[in-house]
């Protein structure tokens, strides 16, 4: 198992490099001068000249890599052009309420999809079975962006239970500060929940039909031992996989629904320096998903040997 887990971090190493050297080249070579941008379109040739020089932007591109490759190696992402702070303050700022939407969404998600997942495999074939399936398409087929306005217009706007947008930190507001996460986290779990149900149902429907679980019948075991202890616990290589595909989904940035709520979080913060064209910013923003989803998929890749013991990784 050591050895495999150094393969894989040493793994990590060219996948990033080519994520970054594609990071890179895509958001210099995109149309538009980010200089001008900054500057206005009013700006003088020389303050331009002396903006770029500031910036290291007139260096030849191939020179600019290799110093900005260098420069992220040792965690510093630059600064960024228009919140005059570094780059990697900013995004530690802005992880916090994303990974609190990430944890709750993914919480609620889980819960749910597990169990009405459970339900339509136990019940195949019946009414609980035909309205885990109804459930789980809707939280499929349903655009994020839609279920967020219908729920932002049912509980905030006409019942007042939650705020229509916004954010306050935890040190400020205190618990009052899940009140704003309550209805985006629930939004993604809709989705979240759906997927897993899926999943649970067709594993689960597959090992139910095995001789052990006949065997399990025939000596008396109850329901509860039966479903939980013997098909979910035989079945959960695959759901796992969805959940750690999800989870690093949710942590890297849930753009729409955070600029619909005004969350202040990695998507949101994407999302604006894309339209400004804050290079520093879109650069560490795609480098930091690709590392989400790196370590989550290794650790996924663990979690398979701990479910299931004739797993061996060499």
């Amino acid at each position: 198992m050591r050895n495999y887990i150094i393969k894989r971090i040493l793994l990590l190493i060219p996948i990033l490099f080519i994520v970054a050297l594609i990071a890179f080249f895509i958001t210099n070579l995109m149309p538009g001068d980010p200089v001008r941008v900054i500057l206005g379109n009013m700006a003088a040739e020389a303050e331009i000249v002396r903006v770029k020089a500031s910036l290291g932007l007139d260096q030849p591109l191939i020179v600019r890599f290799f110093k900005w490759l260098a420069n992220i190696v040792r965690g510093n992402f630059g600064d960024s052009l228009y919140l005059n702070a570094p780059v990697s303050q900013v995004l530690a700022e802005r992880i916090r309420p994303t990974f609190l939407i990430a944890v709750f969404a993914e919480v609620f998600g889980i819960t749910a999809g597990l169990l009405l997942g459970i339900l339509a495999a136990v019940k195949h074939r019946k009414f609980l079975d035909q309205f885990s399936i109804t459930i789980s398409l809707f939280g499929i087929s349903i655009p994020s962006f839609w279920l967020a306005l219908i729920l932002m217009y049912i509980f905030s706007v006409r019942l007042g239970w939650f705020p229509v947008s916004g954010y306050e930190p935890f040190a400020e507001a205190g618990l009052g500060t899940f009140k704003y996460i309550v209805l985006p986290a629930f939004t993604l779990a809709f989705m979240q929940a759906g997927l897993i149900a899926r999943m649970t149902r067709s594993a689960m429907l597959d090992t139910l039909k095995h001789d052990y679980i006949r065997t399990a019948k025939s000596k008396g075991l109850s329901t509860y031992s039966i479903v939980f202890k013997h098909a979910l616990k035989n079945s959960m290589l695959p759901i796992i996989t969805v959940i750690g595909h999800n989870f690093a989904v949710l942590l890297g940035g849930t753009w729409i629904v955070e600029t619909i709520f005004v969350i202040p979080g990695t998507g949101f913060m994407a999302i604006n320096a894309i339209m400004r064209r804050d290079i520093p910013v879109i650069q560490a923003s795609i480098i930091f998903v690709a590392l989400i989803y790196v370590v989550l998929n290794l650790l996924v890749d663990l979690s398979y040997a701990f479910l299931n013991p004739k797993i061996r990784y060499q």
